[in-house]
């Protein structure tokens, strides 16, 4: 504490504090009454993942297993306003028992480090190949014997064929490089001889080392894999059921973004999403609803920061000229904020019973090509025509007091996908131990 180079260094920083009653006064006048719409979805899918990864032994802490679950719930708004009787405060126990039966979760294990799975030579080796057997698995399928799977999800946001430069392995680059398309998602290195798998695309491997902690990788992978299973499900739905689809909502739980290595997924998705959206139109029917909520994070501290001043029914769009001067504090490095991991454009919103959100709206456009034009239209509210209305009358709809910033179907996902430290954690580290023969 006397040390002054620490006094020193902590004169030198700057950071983020709350705004006086003046700033939050200027800074509220900016915000606008929140639109409605009052035409709810029929069904809602909400999504949420849990990672875990811990040492399975004390002697050897660098060790570990790592566990992802992924819960999906589909809630039928009839059976939801039917949850209590008319007149009565008190819902039926039993039919919410009912609504949770309509939960599925996805659970996923992957080898740490100092693991090496199915005898690769090395963890990273190990993991790329979990990685494909986990994502190509049955499991990850909404429609059995078709491509609408995780790994056809893939190849279809990418027009059929995932290329890929170089061998992940030893890092050959062949001419033309690697390009997996459907019935060929697994090829061997010219140079090696090592299998190459179309999930090497996604890159999540490059984070994992052979002796450190790789709980960072798991985090990655929960990310992609809760997108690319929500987007499988939209594709499905779209081919399949575009009536039903355009009738439904899908809330993830955080922003609709990507991070990290897999983050050209975000690109794919928004082409995506803009081309099932364009597809329904044709066809006469509305987009679904994709919202993403974020209960923390850097917008979500400062719209809690803000909430006293804001009046209730209002919002804003978190611009990046809003997001630099009042969030961020600084200028962007980029023309674009979220250029390349973002595919939603953020939102606060405050209801009329006074909670707060933060609420991630896909942007209403196809692709990301001119930087500077895209961060000024992603801002103009008259692009999404009814979109903020849909998904603000999904968050009034289901808000709740359980907890803070949160909905139902949200809330619902989180308990059918959490891992808890205890006892569901040390669950884990038993079933770990006795798989491995740990003693």
């Amino acid at each position: 504490m006397k040390n002054p180079d620490v006094a020193g260094f902590l004169q030198d920083c700057v950071y983020m504090r709350e705004p006086t009653d003046e700033e939050a006064a200027s800074i509220v006048a900016t915000y606008q009454p929140a639109p409605l719409n009052l035409s709810l979805p029929i069904k809602i899918v909400a999504s949420d993942a849990s990672p875990y990864s811990e040492p399975i032994n004390g002697k050897f802490p660098s060790t570990q297993i790592g566990y992802v679950k992924i819960s999906l719930v589909l809630i039928d708004l009839k059976d939801y306003d039917g949850l209590s009787k008319p007149g009565s405060r008190f819902v039926d126990p039993f039919k919410v028992a009912e609504m949770h039966r309509n939960a599925d979760a996805i659970s996923f294990t992957l080898p740490g480090s100092n693991i090496r799975y199915k005898g690769a030579k090395t963890v990273q080796a190990g993991f790329r190949r979990a990685v494909w057997d986990q994502l190509s698995d049955e499991r990850t399928s909404f429609a059995k014997g078709t491509d609408f799977t995780v790994r056809g999800t893939l190849l279809d946001i990418d027009g059929g064929t995932v290329e890929m430069k170089k061998c992940p392995v030893c890092g050959f680059e062949p001419s033309g490089g690697f390009k997996f398309i459907q019935e060929k998602e697994i090829q061997p290195c010219p140079d090696c001889n090592e299998d190459v798998y179309l999930t090497d695309s996604l890159r999540i491997h490059e984070q994992m080392s052979d002796f450190g902690d790789n709980t960072s990788a798991m985090t990655r992978f929960m990310n992609a894999a809760e997108h690319l299973i929500v987007a499988t499900l939209v594709r499905m739905l779209a081919h399949y059921q575009p009536k039903a689809l355009s009738s439904m909502a899908f809330i993830l739980d955080g922003p609709l973004a990507i991070f990290g290595q897999p983050a050209r997924i975000s690109f794919r998705l928004l082409s995506l999403y803009n081309r099932i959206a364009q597809q329904l139109k044709k066809q006469g029917y509305p987009p679904p609803i994709i919202i993403g909520l974020q209960k923390d994070g850097q917008v979500m501290e400062h719209a809690r920061a803000l909430n006293r001043f804001l009046p209730n029914n209002s919002y804003r769009v978190v611009d990046d000229t809003y997001r630099e001067r009042f969030i961020i504090g600084t200028s962007a490095l980029t023309d674009n904020f979220g250029h390349e991991t973002y595919y939603g454009q953020d939102f606060i919103f405050k209801t009329e019973k006074g909670r707060i959100f933060t609420v991630g709206i896909p942007y209403p456009f196809g692709d990301k090509q001119n930087r500077k034009l895209f961060a000024k239209q992603k801002a103009d509210v008259a692009f999404y025509g009814d979109q903020i209305a849909r998904a603000f009358d999904v968050i009034r709809y289901f808000e709740f007091d359980l907890y803070e910033n949160a909905v139902v179907p949200i809330a619902l996902a989180h308990r059918h996908a959490s891992i808890s430290l205890v006892p569901g954690g040390k669950v884990l580290d038993l079933v770990t131990r006795h798989g491995l023969g740990i003693s």
